[in-house]
């Protein structure tokens, strides 16, 4: 299971705010559309749904929203409390499943949800509570990657295949981003839209802020996909193929998703 199922529980709740604060600076752009996305005017109530540090609850502030933020992380909730206090923002905060959210229907006019759906046990039951707290005509914008597009160009395709077939294993929903139409439909939700960040990676230092080649083979090998001589071979091909400047990868890093509650 990924750390990030349960951070509290994980003893990881240091390492993982620090890559929280990393993927914010990478992620400005598709942060930024969302946003936009939800279509919303100032001082209108949004929830951001697993909030992690609060990073989007400034974010969201500072575009004149009152910013809601829950999250099933205590950790969390105390970072995103110290990020908003020390920026003069109020911290409207709860621990709360999102399943089960402490809140009246209709409550919010919007709600966005980023890279928590991937997490979760149940998202269409997190959905279900979504459209419930969203008021009708409210909009509801997510974005999550999807783990299973990821490519590696090699000359070996099977190791390559087997490899890229590790990364993000250990996430509940590794390929939820091609599935959130499907969710959101199914949710009861309408005017869909969907638009997806594909990202090119050019160099093992690159894709190493967000993908670990080694962890994938290692995987790969643990399972019994490929042996270790393989694995190894192919880890020295890629290592190679970098430092020529002719590495390749690619990954749906961002589908972006937009609904209205009817």
């Amino acid at each position: 299971m990924n750390a990030f199922s349960n951070v509290d529980a994980s003893g990881r709740a240091a390492e993982l705010l620090d890559y929280l604060d990393h993927a914010d600076r990478g992620l400005r752009a598709p942060k930024a559309a969302l946003r936009s996305g939800l279509d919303l005017d100032p001082g209108s109530r949004v929830l951001d749904l697993g909030c992690g540090g609060g990073h989007e609850l400034v974010a969201l502030e500072e575009a004149g929203m009152d910013a809601y933020g829950v999250d099933t992380s205590a950790a969390m909730l105390a970072s995103a409390r110290d990020r908003l206090a020390a920026l003069g923002r109020p911290a409207r905060l709860g621990q709360a499943d999102g399943a089960e959210l402490p809140f009246p229907d209709g409550y919010f006019d919007g709600c966005r949800i980023e890279r928590v759906l991937q997490h979760v046990a149940n998202p269409a039951a997190v959905l279900r509570e979504v459209r419930r707290t969203v008021r009708p005509g409210g909009r509801v914008a997510l974005l999550e990657p999807d783990w299973a597009s990821f490519t590696l160009a090699s000359a070996d395709a099977h190791a390559a295949r087997s490899v890229a077939d590790q990364v993000g294993a250990d996430i509940t929903h590794r390929d939820i981003g091609r599935h959130l139409r499907r969710l959101l439909v199914q949710g009861g939700f309408t005017e869909v839209r969907i638009e997806v960040e594909l990202v090119v990676h050019t160099s093992l230092e690159d894709l190493s802020r967000m993908v670990s080649l080694e962890r994938a083979a290692e995987r790969s090998c643990a399972s019994g996909l490929l042996d270790r001589s393989r694995a190894a071979e192919l880890l020295r091909e890629q290592r190679r193929l970098s430092d020529a400047g002719a590495f390749h990868s690619t990954i749906n890093r961002s589908v972006l998703a937009w609904a209205c509650r009817p």
